[in-house]
């Protein structure tokens, strides 16, 4: 049977989760907690991240782009929806998807390094100012891809991957990093996120702190 092993504030578990659900797997997901070294968690990847999917036959599939990359083999259109569109729109979309996984990352490192030290110590280091600069242009960047849909949003068809990764960068850094007033403001994009959520795959998998 599969199962996915996952945690409630991943985003790179929603990304999955969302894809795997535009697919038609609504699988109710394991919650594990990577910080535990839980023993399902270790078997399945070596790293302890989630999502880590075990496909019917056992065989562990990690990574949110690689399980989105297995799910359009797997499920391909036109009998399943796409994730990447059209072959001619495929590489805009993955090229946005590019730009707010590079945001996820920056946001995720930065909570995870405050894990083990002081945000007070981390956040001002070159390193650290270096990921804020990612979260703030990357949310710049997508505001502007948000803005594409003029307030009309394509609720008749599956959301492609970069409308999904965009929204679960705004969420995630609504999340976590809400009070910081480094945070810019985009519109476009919060209303692209508000808008996803009247479908399922969206609004059952919102984050949050368990």
């Amino acid at each position: 049977m599969m199962k996915l092993l996952a945690n409630t504030t991943s985003p790179f578990v929603r990304i999955a989760r969302i894809a795997m659900i535009e697919k038609g797997l609504n699988i109710e997901p394991t919650i594990v907690d990577p910080w535990a070294d839980d023993s399902r968690l270790r078997q399945a990847n070596a790293a302890t991240r989630v999502p880590s999917l075990v496909l019917d036959d056992g065989t562990p599939l990690t990574e949110s782009m690689l399980i989105v990359q297995w799910l359009e083999a797997t499920y391909p259109a036109p009998k399943w929806p796409s994730l990447l569109g059209t072959s001619a729109s495929a590489a805009g979309v993955l090229s946005r998807a590019g730009i707010a996984i590079g945001g996820i990352d920056a946001s995720v490192t930065t909570i995870i390094t405050r894990k083990v030290t002081a945000p007070a110590l981390f956040d001002e280091t070159p390193v650290g100012l270096r990921r804020r600069r990612t979260m703030i242009e990357t949310q710049e960047r997508l505001e502007d891809f948000a803005k594409s849909f003029h307030g009309k949003y394509p609720f008749d068809v599956a959301p492609s991957l970069d409308i999904i990764c965009a929204v679960v960068l705004y969420d995630y850094q609504q999340l976590r990093y809400a009070d910081q007033a480094w945070l810019p403001q985009t519109p476009a994009l919060k209303a692209l996120a508000e808008a996803m959520r009247q479908r399922q795959s969206f609004a059952d998998t919102m984050p949050r702190i368990a």
